[in-house]
């Protein structure tokens, strides 16, 4: 690797990390009518519109991983919610969260936001002596943060539920029965785990498409240059961010 690529991607990292300071800041700015505004508009598109397909494909997820593990071990239901817990929990429900976010929200910001860039429209709100990263950077990132933890834990659930209901007409044992042992074999940690790695993937979704978004040069073509880059990069780092995770977890434990 180039010095010049070096360079490059220092850069990039210290846009990003400078983006995350700013934002911590100055979260103060919510309380500005406008601003919350914007917040509840992207909490909005990001949260509650994502429900319905976010559950379908958790629902999907937690019945192919039950079944999956069912024709696999057969009638026994604890290793089949320990499976569950495994693969859905700690790995799939944050993983499959963060990619359903990106393939929405991660587009839909890049380009927005780049067109605003192009069009000359944040530089208007300059000469208004409107902040843009106050307007349209720190609402953007705090409700993406805010829907990819509520996603997650949503997700997991839906999983969980019809990972639970298949495998207990599969095996034959009540609902509650499988139930009481996805209760007993959960732990603190499981739950802790998926919530910190969604608050991590949706800070780090949310910061790469707004930096990508409004750093972008004054060229039409620069558009899909940004969104390609913001949904690479994104995906790139919630599995950098999950690999650490997994790492985390094994010299811990």
């Amino acid at each position: 690797m180039n010095t010049a690529r070096l360079k490059d991607i220092s850069r990039i990292a210290l846009g990003y990390w400078a983006f995350i300071v700013y934002t911590l800041s100055n979260l103060r700015v919510l309380s500005n009518p406008p601003v919350r505004n914007v917040f509840e508009r992207q909490l909005y598109f990001t949260g509650t519109e994502s429900v319905y397909l976010v559950a379908l494909l958790g629902l999907l997820a937690g019945v192919a991983i039950a079944t999956q593990t069912t024709s696999i071990v057969g009638a026994n239901s604890e290793l089949t919610v320990r499976v569950l817990v495994w693969t859905v929990v700690r790995e799939l429900g944050p993983l499959l969260a963060a990619i359903i976010i990106i393939a929405r929200s991660s587009v839909a910001i890049a380009a927005e936001l780049a067109v605003m860039e192009v069009r000359g429209e944040i530089d208007a709100l300059k000469e208004m002596r409107i902040s843009p990263m106050d307007y349209l950077v720190v609402p953007r990132i705090s409700a993406l943060t805010l829907s990819a933890l509520a996603l997650t834990i949503y997700f997991e659930a839906v999983a969980v539920m019809g990972g639970l209901a298949v495998s207990a007409v599969f095996q034959n044992v009540s609902f509650l029965s499988q139930l009481g042992h996805f209760l007993d074999v959960i732990s603190p940690a499981d739950v802790a785990l998926p919530v910190v790695k969604g608050l991590c993937f949706g800070i780090a979704i949310a910061v790469i498409s707004c930096y990508h978004g409004i750093t972008v040069s004054k060229s039409a073509t620069a558009i899909p240059v940004a969104v390609l880059h913001a949904v690479i990069r994104s995906l790139i780092s919630v599995f950098v961010i999950d690999a650490l995770f997994a790492w985390l977890v094994y010299i811990s434990g």
